[in-house]
């Protein structure tokens, strides 16, 4: 199974079984092999209905009663003798009948700020963030040398009462110079390019206080949900004004992009107004309208992996693709590595995957920055105050903070796509390219020590007639291989091995590669690759 959301509304996890009786409650997209074919089945939404499947049948709801007719595509599947060509072409074959609208990833930009790395406030503050405590965790980058290009004020800036919106403006107490003053000085004096802030989807967590000027002065440009909360309108055009007089204001105070959170709960919060997925919809091309008017479009979609919020973004191109990284949940780097290669086996083939920040100063530094340097992701950090350890940060990216970014995201390996290595005592193996270069991640995920073989050829899109130099950071090993080769991986708990696969070139002065940095983990994609003669480093 590739996706289910029955843990919680607002992510898809992965998980495995062999019938179709065990798919999970909430299932929206898998994958089964089945006489050497493999069958991609996808969940689609109708124009008044959303379809998921479980334990071997279908559930079609609208969130929406007196409903006598419903309309609209509500599966789609496809075959193919490759799991990501099923995938790829039941994508493609739905885009075309037009049974989805939503562009596909190769239709969206992505905004060149997230090639840059960066630092939000979230694990480092919590809802305790206040512009003091970023300019003294910028002091610590500044010292350090650690570049950040960019950076996110997360939840806990805005003015709130019980969980409501109070008002545009950022909290006078944690801001007391304001946002502008504030952003000035993050871009002046600490030479960060771009600046963003964290807003929900319904404005905050339960929508707008009733009792504050803010809904006084928009009140018009809100509606009351069942439950008595207000959220912005579900008139688009009503919704797009709240939306743009808070974005304009932003905007003025220097914000160059968003992170749009909680977009998961709108269907279920405003059932019973209009089908959820009509809501929805409109939801999204109001605040979209506004974020191209007033940041060209930047903004990171959050919690909104339901495929009611994937398929009614109009143009936006970033999508988180799993839960939160947890800093201090046991051993959570294992279950954030599965959701977010899993996840990206559907979900690149509409957005580009956000991996999420992770922490420099922790446990799983090595195994983090691994996972973000191959994942084709945004590579961003959340550490406190005093807890960065550049060591660990540098080799995922460029000295000068520019990302080395592949071209797709990272995603199983073939031998590894239907095993849940968490369980099976499998080394779990991830690949991403750029060009025609090629990475490989392998990871430990089991209990004990573990050990297996990396092989070209279950890497999707490698050339069977090439041959490559596999250059591995950590024992700084040069081999020469052909796909048909097998590498041997033995690694302790938690452990890490690390690949770069260069294809070797010949002409006239013999053969060669293209070698990034020895001292980046995936350095494929560096831009500071130099052809170098392979009998130099073999």
């Amino acid at each position: 199974i590739l996706g289910n959301r029955h843990l919680g509304p607002w992510w898809m996890f992965p998980e495995f079984t062999d019938s179709f009786k065990g798919l999970t409650s909430q299932t929206q997209s898998f994958v089964m092999k089945r006489e050497g074919l493999h069958y991609h089945v996808m969940s689609l939404c109708g124009d008044n209905f959303r379809c998921e499947c479980e334990c071997g049948s279908m559930d079609i709801s609208s969130g929406m009663s007196g409903l006598v007719h419903i309309k609209g595509d509500f599966l789609s599947v496809f075959a193919s003798d490759d799991p990501f060509a099923a995938v790829d072409g039941n994508y493609r074959a739905v885009r075309a009948a037009g049974a989805i609208d939503t562009p596909l990833r190769d239709e969206r930009e992505m905004p060149e700020l997230f090639r840059g790395f960066g630092w939000c406030t979230w694990d480092a503050f919590r809802n305790e963030v206040t512009s003091e405590k970023i300019y003294s965790k910028l002091d610590e980058f500044k010292a350090k040398d650690v570049p950040v290009r960019w950076l996110i004020i997360d939840d806990g800036w805005s003015p709130v009462h019980d969980m409501m919106l109070t008002g545009f403006k950022a909290d006078a107490e944690k801001f007391p110079e304001g946002l502008r003053a504030c952003i000035d000085r993050i871009k002046g004096e600490y030479g960060v390019g771009y600046v963003g802030v964290w807003h929900a989807f319904n404005g905050y967590w339960m929508g707008v206080d009733p009792e504050s000027e803010l809904y006084s002065e928009w009140s018009d440009c809100l509606c009351m949900t069942p439950s008595g909360k207000f959220f912005p309108s579900l008139d688009e055009d009503k919704a797009y004004r709240f939306w743009d007089a808070w974005h304009s204001y932003l905007a003025d105070c220097g914000v160059d992009f968003l992170k749009v959170d909680n977009q998961s709960s709108w269907g279920s919060r405003t059932e019973g107004l209009m089908p959820s997925i009509e809501s929805v919809r409109h939801a999204h091309r109001a605040i979209e309208r506004s974020v191209f008017k007033n940041f060209g479009g930047a903004v990171i979609n959050c919690m909104g992996m339901d495929m009611e919020n994937v398929f009614s973004r109009p143009r936006s191109a970033m999508s988180r693709n799993s839960d939160d990284f947890f800093p201090g949940k046991e051993r959570g780097f294992t279950d954030h590595l599965m959701q977010n290669v899993y996840n990206a086996v559907w979900h690149s083939r509409l957005y580009y995957c956000d991996f999420d920040m992770w922490w420099s100063d922790h446990e799983s530094a090595v195994t983090s920055g691994v996972l973000r340097a191959i994942s084709g992701s945004p590579i961003y950090v959340s550490d406190k105050i005093g807890a960065t350890k550049p060591e660990y940060i540098m080799p995922a990216i460029e000295d000068d903070g520019t990302v080395m970014m592949c071209d797709g995201a990272a995603q199983p390996t073939l031998d590894c796509f239907y095993e849940d290595s968490r369980f099976d005592g499998a080394l779990q193996k991830i690949w991403n390219r750029s060009g025609d270069a090629f990475a490989a991640a392998v990871f430990n995920v089991s209990d004990g020590d573990s050990e297996g073989e990396l092989r070209l050829e279950t890497i999707p899109g490698i050339d069977f007639d090439a041959e490559y130099v596999v250059y591995e950071y950590f024992t700084k090993a040069f081999r020469r291989v052909s796909v048909r080769d097998s590498i041997p991986v033995r690694l302790k708990c938690d452990d890490v091995s690390v690949f770069s696969i260069y294809p070797i070139k010949t002409d006239a002065d013999g053969e060669d590669i293209m070698l990034g940095s020895t001292d980046k983990y995936v350095p494929i994609a560096s831009k500071h690759k130099a052809r170098t003669a392979v009998s130099e480093i073999i």
